[in-house]
């Protein structure tokens, strides 16, 4: 798991959790609000929102979500998504973060809206220092890399999981003609 924690004096911070499920074939992502300040330590606490509905929001990222937010961060751009279940909408935003006109690092939000109650709706934001957007990108890497290689395991009756083969293309090298004969044809 890869966690981001940015409590402040204000008790207007968040903290964001990263972790991978190889079953599911998924990224999730979480936030969750800070409910208090220690003035004398300096710390921020999360722990009287985790039950909290309104103070927290759980996202899952597809396989190609989370290869979408690696190339944001490789390429320094905007990575958005929308999400829509029976119950509410959530956006998903991940871009540059510009602070007195120059790159700070990256700002990576969430919204979600109840599609019961209008009224009903949150929203998380986080800032992260282009250091910690180069973890997440490695983090992300490595687990999507972790659900491929899933993908690709063998079953549990020890066969494989079946390879597809090309299509057919129109103008295919007959062998006698070809310098090149590929098998898989």
């Amino acid at each position: 798991m890869l966690q981001f924690y940015k409590p402040n004096p204000k008790v207007t911070g968040s903290a964001c959790s990263f972790w991978a499920s190889t079953s599911e074939k998924a990224v999730f992502g979480s936030f969750i609000k800070q409910d208090g300040w220690n003035t004398k330590s300096r710390t921020g606490s999360f722990n009287k929102n985790k039950d909290n509905p309104k103070a927290k929001a759980i996202v899952k990222f597809s396989v190609t979500e989370a290869a979408s937010l690696i190339d944001a961060i490789s390429r320094n751009e905007t990575f958005s998504a929308y999400h829509d279940s029976k119950n509410q909408i959530t956006k998903i935003n991940f871009k540059p973060y510009m602070k007195e006109g120059k790159q700070a690092g990256f700002s990576y939000g969430v919204n979600k809206d109840s599609k019961e109650d209008s009224t009903n709706k949150s929203s998380f934001i986080i800032g992260l220092t282009f250091g910690e957007a180069t973890a997440l990108r490695i983090y992300l890497e490595r687990n999507l890399g972790k659900i491929f290689d899933v993908m690709d395991a063998p079953h549990t009756d020890g066969s494989h999981p079946p390879a597809k083969k090309p299509a057919k293309k129109a103008e295919e090298p007959d062998s006698e003609n070809s310098d090149i004969l590929d098998e898989e044809w």
